[in-house]
């Protein structure tokens, strides 16, 4: 009798590998491939496993099950053992990587992805009797997450080593390969990218929502080229794996800027995706909307749920008070007239949060700002306090962007997140940035700066700048309109200035005083130092895949 798998069945087929063998050809039998590429369902569902195996970490709860903010400028986590704080004080190393162990884990979806890709070639994979063209969609699906884990690998670690076929065990050539160049890794995504977007539709049916789409394949490759533009990489990846991890911030390429602008135009031209035209519209697409938004490329499905709330809450909720926001950040808001709090009449530091930028209210709570039925407390004997203790603010403030405020901690059934992992808006800031770079003064950078601002009800950004300061315009405006979501942490790497926004973080007290017309006083006060070296601008690899192979190099200063 023909044996019968299920999905968790599959999970075990492709991921249960010993130390050695996560990318060799063994792991599996010739009766298993037989048994799941003579069949569609049996191969829809080994892709399904890819899919859970490639993307188990969104951009919501990137570190070790939490938000990546806080190993950032961003914001401050309130519990010890939370992974940010190895970030943060400099404990990690190549024998602990705070996200998790991505080199083997992400090595595990290439290789689980060739597998698919070898067997549907070799066992003629037949197609979907009541969907025809659906095999060719999950063969696109298969290459757009083979190329999204070697890309989770190359933003990590900078040049990896290419596999595009399984490896026999007894290949020991082939196991002890040495690291490709970075530049050499990019053009292998861009071409897995190029070859998903040949395979998949613009968009699938209600049923199959969550799948890829040539949207989501055309923004891997904008993210991978403006990568690969930036300081970082720029001259450094044309030769070798490792990043240019120098004080110089001006390295560039006007033809790799070109690339990355031109891709992310494409994306644009589509005429497919369009911004929630409202401030609210943005704020509901991060919680009751995420699916049916028109400005959304991609998302995780099912990729969280109450906990993430939980995580984000302030103590006077039930809430851990985990990522809560920095001065740094909040500084970084600007006032409703477009200028930054220290150059605009409006700021009031008694009431230091009047006349902000919009989005300042939808993504931040602070001491005073509306929430459920009350108001936020940071101050001495508050519901929400300033405090060292456990599940409290270390910073004033606590993240306001992606939560559900509806729910009740620990009642009722809790939510399903849909994490986003591209949008239109991201997409839009990848342009000017990409734009600006290699020609600046480009009329398309207002427009699609502007378009970002306007839609929240920001006053627009004035033209005649020069490329320096429209340069920090952008990386201003990418950094509030993408807080929270992942982009922080690399941005600061890719841009090498993280030596000045990574060492000393910032709060603020609030505490009474009749004497102010806000019935407080409000003092910044430094929250921390943190531990900042250039070597950091990459993450090591595991110590013991480079004792295993002899030809893999360790990241400098590991």
């Amino acid at each position: 009798m023909k044996p019968i798998y299920n999905i968790y069945t599959l999970f075990l087929v492709f991921l249960t590998a010993s130390c050695g063998d996560y990318l060799d050809r063994a792991s599996t039998t010739q009766r298993q491939d037989e048994d799941i590429f003579n069949n569609f369902t049996m191969t829809d569902q080994a892709v399904n496993a890819l899919y859970g195996s490639t993307l188990r970490r969104s951009n919501y709860n990137y570190l070790g099950g939490y938000n990546m903010s806080s190993a950032t400028d961003e914001s401050k986590d309130a519990s010890t053992w939370m992974a940010s704080y190895s970030f943060n004080n400099g404990s990690w190393s190549s024998n602990q990587n705070p996200i998790g162990n991505t080199w083997r884990e992400y090595y595990e979806s290439v290789r689980m992805a060739n597998l698919i890709l070898e067997g549907v070639v070799e066992y003629n994979t037949p197609d979907d009797a009541n969907n025809p063209g659906y095999l060719e969609n999950r063969i696109g699906e298969v290459y757009f997450l083979r190329a999204y884990a070697l890309f989770e690998l190359v933003r990590q670690f900078g040049g990896v080593i290419i596999f595009t076929n399984t490896i026999d065990q007894a290949d020991e050539e082939a196991l002890n390969r040495p690291r490709n160049t970075y530049d050499e890794c990019v053009n292998q995504i861009l071409a897995d990218c190029d070859e998903a977007i040949a395979r998949v539709p613009n968009t699938y049916p209600a049923n199959q929502l969550g799948r890829i789409t040539k949207g989501a394949a055309m923004a891997l490759k904008s993210k991978i080229l403006l990568f690969s533009a930036s300081p970082l990489w720029a001259e450094a990846g044309k030769t070798g794996f490792q990043g240019d991890i120098s004080d110089n911030q001006r390295a560039s390429d006007p033809e790799k800027w070109q690339r990355a602008a031109t891709a992310a135009k494409e994306i644009i031209d589509m005429g497919q995706y369009s911004l929630e035209p409202t401030l609210e519209a943005r704020q509901s697409m991060f919680t009751a909307t995420t699916l049916q938004s028109t400005e959304v490329i991609f998302v995780r499905m099912n990729a969280w749920n109450q906990d993430m709330d939980r995580y984000f809450f302030p103590h006077g909720s039930s809430g851990w008070s985990g990522g809560a926001p920095t001065q740094n950040l909040v500084d970084d808001y600007e006032m409703e007239d477009g200028l930054l709090y220290d150059e605009s009449p409006l700021y009031d530091e008694d009431n230091p949060y009047a006349n902000r930028d919009p989005r300042f209210y939808t993504d931040i709570s602070y001491n005073g700002a509306p929430w459920k039925d009350r108001v936020i407390e940071t101050f001495t004997g508050g519901l929400d306090e300033l405090s060292t203790q456990t599940d409290r603010t270390r910073t004033g403030y606590y993240s306001k962007k992606l939560v559900d405020e509806s729910i009740s901690i620990g009642q009722g059934q809790g939510r399903r997140v849909d994490a986003i992992m591209f949008r239109l808006a991201e997409i839009y800031l990848n342009y000017i940035e990409a734009l600006n770079e290699y020609d600046p003064g480009n009329p398309d950078i207002l427009l699609y700066l502007n378009r970002i601002r306007e839609r929240v009800g920001q006053v627009p950004i004035s033209d005649g700048l020069s490329q320096e300061v429209m340069r920090e315009k952008i990386r201003n405006e990418r950094r509030i309109e993408l807080s929270f979501e992942n982009h922080r942490f690399w941005d600061v790497r890719r841009w090498k200035i993280a030596s000045q926004t990574e060492p000393t973080i910032y709060g603020m007290r609030a505490i009474p005083d009749d004497t102010k017309s806000s019935g407080f006083r409000y003092e910044r006060f430094k929250v921390e130092d943190r531990l900042w070296r250039s070597a950091m601008y990459l993450i090591p690899i595991t110590q013991d895949e480079t004792l295993r192979n002899p030809n893999l190099v360790q990241n400098e200063g590991w």
